[in-house]
């Protein structure tokens, strides 16, 4: 195990993949139109063929994909050590490479046909890392070495963690993806953590702030008098005109489930709108009550409310924008 070598594998382009992945033996990714890569053993071979398949991209992106393929494929090596992040409960999954590459595009996964075996055996809390370890693991590639914080990755399993916090250098070369993405992905997870560690009032006073800066007037409601109901919000300040929303806050890291939609959606009058909101997400069943019931409503995870933070920050009151601290900062972009 010493000698092994330790990478981040992500979850799909959305983290949709990780029950799938929690569940089985394997881990997938995608590039399905590359087709079967068990003879392309070098990395100039792989970036031939993604070249022949992506004509028009820009040689940047070729050795971004390219290079990510080709670890997947011909680098990752049995007893490597895999890390692939949950995001709904802020935890990564721990496992062991136990097999080669294999295409398998009917067995697995829909656009996800390249895998390895997998034997998971440890989850580690994201807030157990050091930061500079969190910024490596917020990198927006899917698969990216975590060699630089393999011994910290070690230290956490073992209950041997320094105290401090070591500096981590990360990859560099063509490899790397655009800058801007970079920062946009790891200020999302870097965010996602300051959201996480506020609590339960603090997260219903920041929603109905949230729904203030997007034009509504809403008010969170008294504790112990709500039937479940934490936020109240209206288009006009005397709650006359329609909709009248009700919202229901869950702060957890747990998946929110269908009982608490059914009992949730009970709630609402004919005329009335709901917004559920969990940090935790929510499981599939919980998906499909809001599809069969004939009421509206609104669900949003944690990206989706990041996102609207984002959107309307700057209209949000200082007193809650102090609850999750950014600064804009403009960084260069390839794109025009």
């Amino acid at each position: 195990m010493s000698g092994s070598r330790a990478w981040m594998v992500r979850a799909g382009n959305d983290n949709e993949l990780i029950d799938q992945f929690s569940e089985q033996d394997w881990i997938a990714i995608g590039w399905s139109e590359m087709g079967n890569l068990s003879e392309l053993n070098s990395r100039e071979a792989v970036k031939s063929k993604y070249q022949d398949e992506h004509p028009k991209q820009s040689p940047h992106k070729v050795g971004v994909n390219g290079g990510q393929l080709h670890r997947f494929t011909n680098i990752i090596d049995q007893g490597d050590l895999i890390l692939s992040y949950d995001k709904s409960v802020r935890e990564y999954l721990v496992g062991t490479v136990t097999g080669p590459y294999e295409y398998k595009p009917e067995d697995v996964i829909e656009d996800y046909p390249h895998i390895r075996r997998i034997e998971w055996v440890d989850q580690i809390d994201r807030d157990e890392f050091s930061r500079p370890a969190r910024n490596t693991l917020g990198s927006t590639l899917t698969v990216f070495s975590l060699d630089d914080i393999r011994e910290e990755i070690e230290e956490i399993r073992s209950g041997t963690r320094r105290t401090d916090e070591p500096e981590t250098s990360e990859e560099g070369g063509e490899d790397q993806p655009p800058f801007h993405k970079d920062v946009e992905s790891r200020a999302d997870e870097l965010i996602s953590d300051h959201i996480a560690h506020i609590d339960a009032e603090e997260m219903e006073d920041l929603t109905a702030a949230l729904l203030e800066a997007m034009g509504y007037h809403a008010q969170t409601t008294e504790a112990g008098a709500d039937h479940g109901i934490d936020v109240e919000a209206h288009p006009d300040s005397l709650g006359f005109e329609d909709p009248y929303i009700k919202v229901q806050v869950k702060h957890q890291e747990s998946k929110t489930g269908s009982s608490s939609l059914r009992d949730f959606i009970g709630t609402l009058g004919a005329d009335q709108k709901g917004l559920f909101v969990s940090t935790g997400g929510y499981t599939g069943p919980a998906k499909e009550e809001v599809k069969r019931t004939d009421r509206r409503v609104t669900l949003i995870d944690r990206d989706r409310f990041i996102e609207l933070l984002l959107t309307h920050y700057e209209e949000i009151e200082p007193e809650y924008t102090n609850l999750i601290p950014l600064k804009q900062v403009y960084v260069p972009t390839e794109e025009p």
